[in-house]
């Protein structure tokens, strides 16, 4: 039986020899934009700071040392708890599918202990100073600080700031962080008109992935997969605003979604992704995802719909062309095609090709679309890192 019948009638090991078959990922990955901060995360400054100042009030009414001093410490305290918990992002992926009060516990655990641990140094660090500590939120002495009205006055502020960032964090996670405040606000009562890009991303093999799997571990391998793709897609501020079957609909602003290439620079970090955690899949499933995508943008039409479980909804001839353009991929062997619209307004980075597939009526269209096909340049990216560890080699050897 020679390899085309074989890949006929296994085609999951033909997929899992494929993946196998290609090097690894490099070490140092120049698509993904490391934050110390993540941007859902920085609420929590902000509530630091709030929490803070309402404490100064309720002890010291409207007085400038108490309010200052509040500012001095809750900036430190904000930004310290916000990085912990960006950074804490791998413990999520690998116990999410624990019981949510376990994790609900044990971050509210976490975030009263940095809180009181931070405010405890900074504390002492003002009294090292020997800074007079009258009419500020600190105590005077490193006694009054375990007192039990004190020590119960910071425990409540440590809890309210864990209470609030575990609510405002699923809020997020469930509905989108636009999402809440378009909602709130009411932006789309009324029917609007808004310039959006949109990236549809689309499983390949999904169907015979899911008969070789079975239903369960199936819906368990789409979970991670989905769950897996969500922080790049975060990390270039794009928004989640659908998910179907095994697709994923992401969109962008158009103007922040051409700015720096993110809306294009996005897919191929969601494969670094992927790749990231090519061992787990492999052990896990046996197999790695393989996906496909389509970018174009344009005018759409956005409103507010539904009376009960409302949500924000787009229509238009963009979204349909996205779709037509996705269906694509496979006659023209691309796993990215873009169309000419969104090419002519983005500046490829040095990393990715585009190479012009022509123009195509697609399905339903009465106008020619011209599509290309995006791609990355091994070779440019291959002297980025060469560059990269002569850098450290000539830092090194000065040391």
């Amino acid at each position: 039986m020679d390899n085309r019948e074989d890949e006929k009638l296994n085609p999951i090991g033909s997929l899992i020899g494929s993946y196998r078959s290609r090097s690894a990922a490099p070490a140092f990955d120049v698509l993904r934009p490391w934050k110390a901060i993540s941007s859902n995360n920085i609420y929590i400054i902000y509530l630091s700071i709030l929490l803070f100042a309402f404490y100064a009030f309720s002890r010291h009414g409207f007085n400038g040392i108490a309010l200052s001093t509040s500012l001095i410490a809750s900036v430190p305290v904000g930004v310290a708890i916000a990085f912990f918990e960006t950074q804490s992002q791998e413990y999520r992926r690998k116990h999410r599918r624990n019981s949510f009060w376990i994790y609900l516990v044990y971050r509210t655990f976490r975030l009263v202990f940095w809180f009181m641990t931070l405010f405890f140094f900074i504390m002492l660090l003002v009294m090292w100073l020997k800074i007079n500590t009258y009419e500020t939120i600190f105590p005077h002495r490193l006694y009054d600080f375990f007192g039990t009205r004190k020590l119960f006055e910071f425990l409540g502020l440590a809890l309210i700031i864990s209470l609030v960032s575990n609510f405002m964090d699923e809020l997020h996670r469930k509905l989108g962080r636009d999402a809440i405040y378009n909602l709130v606000l009411g932006k789309y009562h009324r029917v609007k008109q808004e310039e959006r890009i949109f990236m549809f991303i689309d499983l390949n093999h999904s169907t015979d992935i899911a008969e070789a799997m079975g239903e369960m571990k199936y819906s368990h391998f789409l979970q991670d997969y989905f769950y897996d793709i969500s922080e790049p897609i975060a990390r270039y501020f794009g928004s989640i605003y659908q998910y179907v079957g095994d697709e994923a609909v992401v969109t962008w602003p158009f103007q922040k979604g051409i700015k720096f290439s993110v809306c294009l620079r996005c897919f191929f970090a969601i494969q670094k992704q992927i790749k990231r955690y090519q061992n787990y899949y492999e052990k896990t499933y046996g197999m790695v995802p393989a996906f496909k995508a389509s970018i174009h943008g344009g005018t759409v039409v956005v409103s507010e719909v539904g009376k009960y479980k409302s949500e924000i909804a787009y229509h238009g001839d963009v979204l349909n062309t996205t779709a037509r353009m996705l269906g694509k991929c496979h006659e023209l062997e691309s796993e990215l095609l873009v169309s000419a619209a969104i090419i002519s307004q983005v500046e490829l980075p040095k990393y990715l090709n585009a190479d012009e597939m022509g123009s195509f009526q697609l399905r339903g269209k009465q106008q020619d679309v011209g599509i290309f096909s995006v791609y990355m340049n091994t070779d440019k990216l291959a002297v980025s890192r060469k560059k990269l560890l002569l850098f450290k080699k000539k830092k090194q050897s000065k040391k």
